[in-house]
């Protein structure tokens, strides 16, 4: 039997080969579908996942939780679906797999500022290191120009924002409901709006006008059940037993997974971009570790 204390580690690398391989995922889908139908298409379909399991749960849920849940499922899974599908029309999957590096810096904020979580010189030195690090993958170009996509780029910043804000949400306000209730409540909240939207989109006759349309909706699929309804799920059970740092630390993991799935799909990086990214990967290890004790 596995020890407790070893599983987060093993949600830890599941995770990291499923997120990194997210934004390939998506780069497929965009394909032959927009960005607002790839992002209803994958909470639509998450959502259909993970319902039955917990529908059952729903009256247990205690009616002060709702707004919580309803936090997680927009901010969590919601809303930066649709940022990342719109950031990649213009940015390429690698960029938009380390600059998802920024999910722990903004944990580390968010719970200092709003959830009285306290930090250290340490922790501040690797906010400031990790968004220099940010701000080089944002505005140098694979050529080695100023890139004229920064504003794409944000929206990946503000999407690891709203992660941010989840993480902590689950960990300081969700603690009494276990994992598949978090994801599958969430997801309820934003899967049949964005399903109601998507029906009311050409959606439906795409499938007829573009070649690739199966092959796209396809690797939405895949996207859906494994980048998040099962990743919810696992996510949310690591950080209830972890800490929501140790849990976005994932994000160590992920740049270096979408990175090989880049080169392999023949994206360009400048090397600067490595550089860059390893600045946001030092500054999220200056904010996860301990510091020593005094003697």
């Amino acid at each position: 039997m596995i020890k407790s204390s070893n599983v987060r580690w093993i949600y830890l690398a599941a995770l990291a080969l499923i997120w990194g391989s997210s934004f390939i995922l998506m780069k497929r889908g965009l394909i032959s579908f927009r960005p607002d139908q790839l992002a209803a298409i994958r909470m639509t379909v998450a959502c259909m996942a993970t319902t039955p399991l917990i529908f059952r749960k729903l009256a247990s849920i205690p009616k002060d939780r709702y707004k919580y849940l309803m936090v997680v499922g927009g901010l969590g899974s919601g809303i930066p679906a649709f940022l990342f599908a719109t950031a990649q029309t213009r940015i390429n999957s690698s960029l938009a797999g380390m600059l998802n590096g920024l999910t722990p810096l903004f944990t580390m904020l968010i719970g200092a500022l709003f959830f009285r979580s306290k930090f250290t010189p340490r922790q501040i030195a690797g906010v400031m290191v990790g968004f220099l690090g940010a701000a080089g993958l944002i505005l140098v170009r694979a050529d080695g120009g100023l890139s004229a996509d920064f504003g794409f780029a944000l929206l990946i910043v503000i999407a690891t924002c709203c992660y941010g804000i989840s993480v902590n949400t689950i960990k300081s306000c969700l603690s009494g409901l276990d994992s598949l209730t978090i994801s599958g409540a969430g997801l309820l909240f934003v899967g049949v709006p964005y399903a109601i939207y998507l029906f009311n989109t050409d959606f439906v006759t795409r499938f007829a006008t573009m070649p690739d349309a199966w092959f796209s909706f396809g690797c939405i699929v895949v996207l859906s059940l494994m980048g998040t309804a099962v990743s919810n799920i696992l996510y949310f059970q690591m950080v209830k037993i972890s800490t929501p740092l140790f849990a976005s630390a994932v994000t160590y993991m992920i740049p270096v997974v979408a990175l090989g799935w880049g080169i392999a799909d023949g994206e360009k990086l400048n090397p600067f971009h490595l550089l860059a990214m390893a600045g946001i990967l030092g500054g999220v290890a200056l904010i996860s570790s301990k510091p020593k004790a005094t003697t």
